[in-house]
């Protein structure tokens, strides 16, 4: 694999989109097969309507994957044994099964795998909370959750095989530094009709050359790390560019959506964003609809609350795991549900927020948790003197708070209300650092972390 590597960053640019396309090519015949076209016929002429037949079915697949996980599983069925499962007749009665911890996943995952790992899909995760875990889908899996999405896109009026994607990922493609000083930070997957752009290189000095290439590509279809789109519109809006095309939508992914990014991005854009929630170990899927209400899709898996010492936090059986089946699994996320219908016409539950993990939230002594919700609208109503912000907590009794910010418009009132709202939230004993800097570092991952939360609980 190095070697691989070390011949791929040395190639000309034109050989790279070649690999890549080659590559491509190889996830394409993987993601879209059989079943998938199977699956994406039965979705698309789907009626969300009647919601005692959703949760029929909903109950029929979840008693299908815990049959299937005793039948294939050896430590499921260690794990089931003192448990009836011929009394799993409701919902309600998964609270008889015992919780699948994180820790339990990853220590365990040989055992829980249904499949060879030689015939499996690997999925990896963990990088946000320092637990590597490895998960195997079956190559069913993989076709039934990509049709999940796209017919998802295809309510929304995107058609994948048509729509032309721009794409901003974790991953690393752009070669060494002689490719790099051709200010080319992206390569095209000629396979699926999707330019990819590094977020490893977008800096302030380079985000003006994917402006000029996203002009010039038109992009149908945006789609990536929230941060880097956020990024791009923030330029825009701030040197009052004009951009040449308008997406048809935006979809994020891997990163939480917050409510100052979504005003900017769609701002900037000229289109609607779109919500979605799920996870790389294969959690139940909540998709946004064209009303913009986030719907928990009961199709694809049940969804508990689940009380913790950090509040509330979810338990995720999905439908879609047969490869390592996730039941009652404790991802550490938290959701939380409304009451109402939706005029889109889904009877599927409505969501009011999506929360992220315990390494999304910073702890105050004297107030406990306090969220990256809340921790977002700290430069609420600003004027747009901060480009860029992190929250990092080393200590209990400690925050700094690491901003990059516009010169010009940036002065010691804006700082005073920085403080005054970290004070509201943390405490008027908290220890509030605030520290100007010229670049917040992005994760390995090509992620920006919002909040580092560095205190082991």
């Amino acid at each position: 694999m190095e070697l691989q590597k070390k011949i791929y960053n040395l190639s000309p640019i034109w050989l790279q989109e070649f690999i890549i396309s080659i590559y491509g090519l190889k996830i394409y015949r993987l993601r879209y097969n059989k079943a998938y076209f199977t699956r994406l016929k039965e979705l698309k002429e789907k009626d969300y309507s009647d919601i005692e037949k959703e949760k029929s079915i909903q109950l029929e697949e979840l008693k299908k994957l815990i049959n299937h996980a005793i039948n294939n599983s050896q430590f499921y069925k260690e794990f089931y044994k003192d448990v009836d499962i011929a009394q799993i007749l409701t919902l309600d009665d998964l609270k008889k099964l015992p919780i699948l911890e994180k820790e339990v996943l990853r220590e365990n995952a040989a055992s829980i795998y249904t499949i060879d790992p030689k015939i499996g899909v690997p999925s990896f995760t963990g990088g946000t909370t320092g637990k590597s875990l490895k998960v195997l889908y079956t190559k069913s899996d993989v076709q039934k959750r990509m049709a999940y999405l796209d017919a998802f896109k295809w309510r929304l009026g995107i058609d994948t095989f048509k729509a032309k994607k721009a794409t901003f990922s974790g991953r690393e493609f752009t070669g060494n530094n002689a490719t790099k000083a051709k200010k080319i930070f992206w390569r095209y997957n000629w396979v699926y009709k999707q330019k990819l752009y590094s977020t490893f290189d977008l800096t302030n000095d380079n985000i003006i050359y994917y402006i000029e290439d996203l002009n010039k590509y038109k992009p149908d279809v945006i789609n990536g790390f929230v941060s880097a789109i956020y990024d791009l519109a923030k330029f825009v809006e701030s040197k009052g560019i004009k951009l040449t095309f308008k997406p048809k939508a935006i979809f994020t992914t891997s990163e939480t959506l917050l409510p100052y990014q979504r005003e900017v991005v769609e701002k900037a854009f000229n289109c609607k964003i779109y919500n979605q929630y799920a996870s790389a170990e294969g959690a139940p899927f909540i998709t946004e609809c064209k009303f913009g209400n986030l719907h928990y899709n009961i199709d694809t898996g049940v969804i508990e609350s689940f009380k913790t010492e950090y509040g509330e936090e979810v338990l995720v059986t999905s439908f879609s795991t047969y490869g390592t089946p996730l039941i009652r699994y404790r991802i550490g996320d938290k959701v939380t549900f409304k009451e109402g219908i939706c005029k889109c016409g889904s009877c599927h539950p409505l969501v009011e927020k999506i929360e992220g993990r315990k390494v999304d939230f910073l702890l105050s002594k004297e107030r406990g948790k306090i969220s990256l919700s809340h921790l977002a609208d700290v430069i609420k109503g600003m004027p747009n003197c901060i480009k860029n912000m992190q929250f990092v907590q080393n200590a209990l009794e400690s925050i700094d708070v690491n901003i990059v910010v516009d010169e010009q418009l940036y002065n010691a009132e804006h700082e005073k209300n920085i403080m005054g709202e970290m004070k509201f939230r943390f405490g008027d004993d908290a220890n509030i650092n605030i520290n100007i800097v010229d670049e917040i570092v992005k994760e390995a991952s090509g992620k920006f972390a919002l909040i580092k939360n560095n205190i082991k609980s």
